[in-house]
């Protein structure tokens, strides 16, 4: 059995990040070269990849000094971030380095290793968004010429939806990368497994006695590495949020089954549901448990939320969802979100595309995912943010409605 390990390929933030080329440098490659001619830049960071995890393995060097010589090996193999220093020599003789992987694919073989490389943090790598596509088009189409032809240098891919679907990503070859695609998400019952598993080992001895007493909700007992596992019958965590909050979100079922309510409410327009925004409307909801002693008293049986503190808690965790977003992966959004706030929704189309107008981003143009309104639009649609009604009205999720600092007329009653 083949003994394999996964390499960075690429990664944007961290300590790691450092091994690679800055966004600045991006940037200014694609001012001066060509997007076809990207295949040298990814296939000269694979190789230099690979010459820093094999640097003490005399086989791989000789390979490399065969094919690079010691000069431009050495330069791949410790300064790799700095295209400059490479990628002339990489670019001109793509033969040379095509047959390195080659080689070194096979070489890895006989010794009965295997190696997966990963990307993330794509959508970073420049700072202009139609640059962006030049990159990962050229990646993936990189990867979909070299997978059968590799068999022990591999690769996995981590692109957000929304880039993985847009137009400007499709290539030649690209409808057949779909066999090689699968699609993180989360369903209700994999959500409450990782609250579950939370819980159970959190290290409070009468939480965890709690949730043995609902027959089938943990796996057996506490492994001494990895803690309590969840189980899998979905009857056992229904049993159980009924258990922690009452099987309705009131007193009538018209309020909502408690297991579904929080799903729904967190979810995306494409019905998405991400696990960070979902544990913490419960631990906001704990908290204000904590600080409201009355609602304490006044909890049922083995009650230990009140619905109206897990209705409460949406607007933080909205609030948290779209700084998240901002901070982490579209900066473009603060400026629709300050011309936004205070509007209500639902909003005509119309008007909405007003606010969408690339002239009101004259600083982060750029960013932008499209060239005017609609495609924005279109790239809202796609992310989740916005959805469209029957009647072609705007409207936003619950998810992102009070982070946007936006109204909705009706609606839950939240707590003070």
């Amino acid at each position: 059995m083949k003994k394999g390990e996964f390499l960075v390929g690429y990664i944007a933030t961290g300590a790691e990040s450092k091994a690679f080329p800055s966004q600045g440098i991006c940037d200014e490659l694609l001012k001066k070269e060509k997007p076809e001619r990207l295949a040298s830049f990814w296939g000269g960071l694979v190789c230099a990849v690979l010459l820093r995890r094999f640097a003490d393995d005399m086989d791989v060097k000789e390979l490399a000094d065969r094919y690079f010589g010691s000069k431009l090996r050495e330069e791949l193999q410790n300064h790799g971030s700095e295209v400059s220093r490479w990628w002339k020599e990489m670019d001109t003789q793509r033969e040379k380095w095509e047959s390195f992987l080659d080689k070194a694919d096979d070489c890895l073989g006989k010794k009965g290793k295997s190696v997966s490389i990963v990307y993330d943090e794509l959508d970073r790598i420049c700072s202009s968004y139609g640059d962006l596509f030049s990159y990962i088009r050229s990646l993936l189409d990189f990867w979909f010429q070299h997978n059968n032809r590799l068999a022990n240098i591999k690769t996995k891919i981590f692109l957000r939806s929304d880039l993985y679907k847009a137009k400007a990503l499709q290539f030649v070859d690209a409808s057949k990368m779909r066999a090689y695609h699968l699609e993180l998400s989360w369903d209700t019952l994999s959500l409450y497994r990782l609250l579950v598993k939370r819980m159970a080992n959190a290290g409070i001895e009468r939480l965890t006695v709690y949730l043995q007493e609902v027959p089938g909700l943990l796996s057996g007992e506490k492994d001494s590495a990895i803690g309590y596992l969840p189980g899998n019958s979905e009857a056992a965590y229904e049993c159980l949020v009924e258990k922690m909050i009452g099987k309705y979100m009131g007193k009538v079922p018209k309020r909502g089954v408690s297991y579904a309510w929080v799903p729904n409410h967190i979810q995306d327009a494409n019905g998405q549901v991400a696990p960070r925004p979902f544990l913490k409307c419960f631990v906001l909801a704990a908290k204000a448990m904590l600080e409201h002693a009355d609602d304490i008293a006044a909890l049922e049986a083995d009650r230990i939320l009140a619905p109206s503190r897990l209705q409460g808690a949406l607007g933080e965790v909205s609030i948290d969802r779209v700084r998240e977003l901002v901070n982490e992966e579209y900066r473009w959004l603060q400026n629709l979100i300050n011309r936004l706030k205070g509007k209500t929704m639902l909003m005509e189309r119309e008007e909405f595309l007003e606010y969408l107008s690339p002239e009101h981003w004259q600083e982060e143009r750029d960013r932008l995912p499209g060239k005017n309104s609609f495609e924005i639009l279109q790239a809202l649609l796609e992310l989740g943010i916005v959805m469209q009604s029957p009647d072609g009205r705007i409207n936003v999720p619950e998810l992102y409605l009070y982070g946007f600092g936006l109204k909705r007329k009706g609606g839950i009653k939240r707590p003070k």
